[in-house]
């Protein structure tokens, strides 16, 4: 049996780009084993797509077996529950309006495989938030009793936020809504005050939240700047051009503003205002959970799980035994959670996998890599700036070392060089660093070198005293950094692990950065091809492929 995955609820909106839906994509599972990713982005080259419908037949066609019965498994969203093809050759449409619950609701199939015959497939709708949630099983396999599953988003099918507890035998919604949570998460994306801060239209809402995160950073919130801004709702429901929010900002400031500079500690302080409130708001509502439940182990996802800093104080709660958030957290995750969860319902269990899930046209990438690590080492060493291209691509929007571009972390110029001139990203924001387990207990401490946050670069740990010159091209101005802690025991970052001990014992250097090879605007490379020309428009110094060490 074939369980589809599919999140391609058509938008809204036309000829707008992506706005209501976006980051469509299909997963494939079989015997509780994920089989590919295909996040529809990689595929198009298109940054967000979500045009899921014109392309479904096309991508799905090569994995089908003859004869293999067929499952789909659709994930709604608030803007639709019915998923149809363009070509009218696939429509799955629920036998009834989804709510929150139940987990999945069974739904009517047509369709088409060869554009001619019917064939007979099984069909289910996951509601938007479970869909979130159960993105984690793939990764972890299966649930402790006493686990709380959480989504955060800025809008789901019918919440912008979901609490579930699984208490070993099923699963209960506790509560969900949409008013709780939504202003501080909405900040991210939807605020005239965060992008006019940013300089960012409207339509750019999709970039804001990383930027925003970044940008804060560089600010200290202020209790009484924070009280204000929330007396007056962030400035969600501002309807003046900036012009006017200028002016009501003077008034505030006690001070004329002739412009939005980023430059300007008081904006920085606004965003850190921001940025407060939306860890204080989160903490709080997920801490009182985990009280109300008892439970001891967190599976948190949704679009806010992406936020860093936030992450990290749920770390260091010491609330929970265990903490994890997928590596596609964000709505690319949402086809991997429709087909887990109806292969999880079904057998309790899923085959545990790392994040490289995208295994659609490798062209030989999936082969182990034979380039020694030496004479990559020692570029990286002599301040070269390399890209990898290695297996299969990463599942979500962090890049962990197989479709990365990786430098020295000692030194800030050089950061400067990949972020702001390779990358052509802005300056306030960070760059992470990839470091090996053993380096990461000597530099960040035991914590960051075991939670599993830390594996997919999604928690914040400062740099202890005698390492900081050490990550000094990757410190950030709150003075943490981001890691990726690569583990011995993964097999599918051996090569990674090989280099970074090479690095280590022949040159001292503790880790390389790591950000996500892909040019300004355009999505994570996916093939051979795509890497050399990347390589070749960001000037690149030298770029990895399984089979040889390139200079483009």
């Amino acid at each position: 049996m074939l369980t589809v995955g599919l999140y391609g609820i058509p938008d809204t909106t036309t000829g707008q780009g992506p706005t209501f839906t976006h980051d469509h994509g299909i997963a494939l599972m079989r015997d509780g084993r994920v089989v590919t990713v295909i996040e529809l982005e990689r595929s198009t080259g298109v940054k967000h797509d979500n045009r899921l419908p014109a392309f479904l037949l096309e991508l799905l066609g090569p994995w089908l077996r003859p004869g293999e019965p067929v499952r789909f498994a659709s994930a709604n969203s608030f803007a639709g529950d019915t998923f149809f093809s363009s070509d009218g050759n696939l429509r799955i449409e629920p036998e009834r309006a989804p709510g929150v619950e139940p987990a999945a609701v069974p739904a009517r199939c047509r369709w088409f495989p060869d554009g001619r015959t019917p064939r007979r497939a099984e069909a289910w709708v996951v509601p938007h938030e479970l869909a979130h949630i159960a993105s984690a099983l793939p990764f972890v396999g299966t649930l402790a009793p006493g686990t709380l599953l959480i989504h955060i988003d800025g809008g789901a099918s019918h919440s912008a936020c979901s609490f579930w507890l699984w208490d070993g035998r099923a699963l209960s919604l506790l509560h969900h809504a949409w008013g709780d949570l939504k202003d501080v998460v909405n900040n991210f994306n939807a605020s005239p005050l965060a992008g006019a801060i940013l300089g960012e239209p409207p339509a750019a809402h999709l970039a804001m939240p990383g930027k925003l995160m970044g940008y804060a950073a560089w600010g200290r919130p202020d209790p009484d700047l924070g009280a204000w801004l929330r007396e007056r709702r962030w400035f969600l429901g501002f309807r003046g051009d900036r012009a006017a929010l200028l002016r009501e900002l003077s008034e505030r400031r006690g001070e004329p503003m002739t412009g939005f500079s980023l430059r300007d500690p008081w904006l920085m302080t606004v965003a850190a205002c921001l940025q407060q409130a939306f860890e204080d708001d989160v903490v709080e509502a997920i801490s009182n959970f985990a009280r109300r439940t008892g439970a001891r182990h967190l599976i948190y996802a949704g679009g806010a799980a992406l936020n860093i800093p936030t992450n990290r104080r749920l770390l260091e709660s010491g609330l929970f035994d265990r903490m994890h958030i997928p590596p596609p957290a964000s709505d690319a995750g949402l086809a991997l959670g429709a087909a887990a969860w109806i292969e999880f319902a079904e057998r309790g269990a899923l085959k545990p996998c790392g994040p490289f899930l995208n295994r659609f046209d490798l062209d030989g990438l999936e082969a182990e890599p034979s380039v020694d690590v030496e004479p990559v080492a020692d570029l990286v060493a002599a301040g070269r700036v390399v890209g990898l291209c290695l297996g299969a691509g990463e599942a979500g929007p962090r890049a962990l070392g197989h479709r990365s571009l990786i430098a020295r972390a000692d030194d800030p110029t050089l950061r400067a060089r990949v972020s702001e001139q390779l990358k052509r990203r802005e300056w306030y924001r960070p760059l992470a660093p990839m470091l090996h387990a053993d380096a990461a207990r000597e530099v960040l401490g035991p914590l960051a070198a075991e939670a599993d946050i830390s594996r997919f670069m999604l928690g914040a740990w400062e740099v202890r005293a005698p390492w900081r010159g050490a990550f000094a091209g990757v410190l950030h101005a709150d003075g943490t950094v981001r890691p990726q802690v690569v583990r011995e025991e993964d097999p599918e970052l051996a090569w990674q692990a090989r280099l970074l001990r090479c690095l280590r014992e022949k040159h001292g250097l503790m880790g390389v950065i790591n950000t996500s090879f892909n040019v300004r605007g355009q999505p994570i490379v996916q093939r051979r091809e795509e890497a050399r020309a990347a390589a070749r428009t960001m000037g690149l110094d030298a770029l990895v492929l399984p089979d040889r060490l390139e200079r483009p």
